[in-house]
């Protein structure tokens, strides 16, 4: 008898691969508190990032800022401020930013202690845009001042030099610095009045945040002062308070460190 039925091992169908056996697993549902989540802290960031820009936008356009951005500018028409410019420099550290100026081409920086006072990290941003890391070489508490130290030593830098003679009341007066979101503001104002005794030197210009460690310039162009703080003036502006000038030259000279 013919046996027409192909062999047996021909009869078994290739085994399916081990996949087919596999339950597919239901897409995981996102849950419903997770999602919240997620909406509340994207939206408290966005609500962040929206108060941050609104108050860059309201400082940077205050009508103080229109005041002393015109003010510098028609400074700029009459006379030539840039020589002493190249010596102010921006200080950023983790906590804030102030201004300071060059008093050595090695790239010796004068500023106020405060600007620097527990600051993790400093740093020190010229006009031609090179940044240099910084360290504090010495510091005055009561004076409130500071000198640092720029990282690769530089050298051939642009400087300020410190006058010999305080200023007087009366003589007109520069100051240079980093008010609020802009950067070198010139304004003038004049000597209000000169306390050694209480290591003072009040002057009309008017001074806002950012404006500390700035350089007060006489109409030679050299330092009689360093911005610390400001006074409410006759009209309500905040007129300037900076460390006087035998306060600078002493602490400048001193070589009894930190």
């Amino acid at each position: 008898m013919v046996n027409n039925h192909p062999p047996e091992e021909e009869r078994f169908e290739e085994e399916p691969p081990l996949e087919a056996f596999m339950e597919e697993e239901p897409p995981q549902k996102t849950r419903p508190l997770r999602k919240a989540v997620v909406i509340i802290v994207a939206a408290v960031v966005a609500l962040a990032m929206l108060v941050q820009g609104s108050a860059f936008l309201f400082q940077h356009f205050s009508l103080d800022a229109l005041r002393f951005t015109s003010e510098s500018q028609q400074l700029e028409k009459e006379g030539d401020f840039e020589p002493f410019k190249e010596a102010v420099v921006a200080v950023q550290t983790d906590r804030g930013h102030g201004t300071g100026f060059i008093i050595s081409e090695s790239g010796d920086v004068l500023t106020n202690e405060h600007v620097i006072r527990g600051a993790s990290s400093i740093y020190v941003h010229l006009p031609d845009g090179e940044r240099y890391e910084a360290t504090e070489t010495k510091t005055d508490e009561t004076n409130d001042l500071a000198m640092l130290a720029l990282e690769g030593q530089p050298d051939n830098l642009p400087t300020l030099t410190l006058a010999d003679t305080a200023a007087k009341p009366g003589n007109t007066v520069y100051v240079i610095g980093h008010p609020m979101t802009h950067s070198y503001i010139t304004n003038k104002g004049e000597v209000k009045e000169s306390h050694d005794a209480y290591q003072v030197l009040a002057i009309t210009n008017a001074v806002f945040p950012g404006h500390s460690g700035s350089p007060v310039l006489s109409e030679e162009g050299e330092v009689i002062g360093v911005v610390y703080a400001r006074s409410s003036g006759e009209n309500g502006n905040g007129e300037g308070l900076a460390v006087p000038l035998r306060q600078i030259h002493a602490f400048v000279e001193d070589d009894s460190g930190i």
